[in-house]
């Protein structure tokens, strides 16, 4: 198997990550009770509504949950290529 490059991979995750918060902020905005419904689903059924806040969607808001995902979508690269990496040389696939 080919070694993953971790800062690739960080990089293409941080990537992936961001543009999924900028879906799910367009979804919420053009759709929320049906966002907040589909995403309750992932949860099992889990009732959302309980959860939702009162504060307006700002642009604010969306960049910064945008930077947030995007930092954890990168360590999260970082990580799983490191990991990878790890166990393919302790297994010699």
């Amino acid at each position: 198997m080919d070694k993953k490059n971790p800062l690739s991979t960080g990089i293409a995750s941080a990537v992936t990550f961001a543009l999924l918060s900028i879906l799910c902020a367009v979804a919420f905005m053009v759709a929320p009770d049906a966002t907040i419904d589909f995403f309750g689903a992932f949860m099992h059924g889990l009732d959302l509504n309980t959860a939702r806040s009162a504060a307006p969607l700002s642009l604010g808001r969306v960049l910064y949950g945008v930077i947030g995902l995007a930092i954890i979508g990168f360590i999260a690269g970082l990580l799983f290529a490191w990991t990878y990496n790890a166990v393919n040389r302790r297994c010699g696939c």
